[in-house]
């Protein structure tokens, strides 16, 4: 694999990142910014590029489409925080994303439910042989421009058989998709949705940031562990 790309969404998950490789140079790009670092050391073979690329589904989608035309990478690897359903999986657990459902959109025109399935993305992992990756849980991801709203849970869960939820991975794996370009998503519970809602859901953000301490440092590991064996 020549190019590779890891996406960090957030300005929280971002810093965790700066934080391990503060000695890379910064560039710019319209998204954010991005460094080259390979733990591999392949200098003269590839090329691995960190690049910030906002949260939300539309900053991630313009992000993921600026880093294909710009690297046309062979694999892009998204790393992040995510919501966990309570009682469906642990705090601070990783996860990688075998499908991605984008559940905030609402048809009233024609069929119900036609703009859901249409920006529902199965990711392919069966190229993949690292064998961390491979025992990692893999779960469903729904995605919105939202937080998980509690009352919404046992609907995710029975429809879509979703049991983590963020901002992004829907948008990012859709359009790694249309460019038929490779994808992992990796992501940690940082915090966990119930019924009697979140504890991290309060304004100074201490509990959510928390659990961006806890599960960046292990997807850095886990991701540059796996880039130092592949070629």
């Amino acid at each position: 694999m020549k190019n590779i790309v890891i996406l960090v969404c957030s300005d929280f998950e971002w810093k965790v990142v700066r934080g391990r490789f503060k000695e890379e140079i910064l560039k710019e790009s319209p998204y954010g910014n991005w460094f080259v670092h390979d733990p591999a050391k392949n200098k003269n073979t590839r090329k691995v590029i960190w690049l910030k690329s906002g949260w939300g589904k539309i900053g991630s989608a313009g992000a993921t489409q600026y880093v294909i035309n710009k690297w046309n990478p062979d694999l892009i690897i998204n790393i992040g925080t995510c919501g966990g359903f309570r009682g469906k999986i642990d705090l601070y657990e990783i996860v990688l994303i075998k499908k991605t459902i984008v559940y905030d959109m609402n048809d009233f025109i024609g069929t119900v439910g036609k703009s859901i399935k249409y920006y529902t993305t199965n990711i392919h992992l069966s190229w993949l042989k690292n064998r961390t990756f491979l025992k990692l849980p893999k779960e469903v991801m729904v995605t919105g421009d939202q937080d998980l709203a509690p009352e919404r849970l046992p609907e995710l869960y029975e429809k879509y058989k979703g049991v983590v939820g963020d901002w992004e991975s829907g948008s990012i794996s859709w359009i790694c998709k249309m460019n038929g370009t490779k994808l992992l998503i990796l992501r940690g519970v940082s915090d966990l949705v119930g019924s009697d809602n979140n504890p991290a859901y309060n304004e100074d953000e201490k509990d959510f940031l928390k659990g961006v301490k806890i599960v960046m440092p292990k997807l850095i590991d886990i991701t540059t562990d796996f880039l130092a064996q592949i070629a």
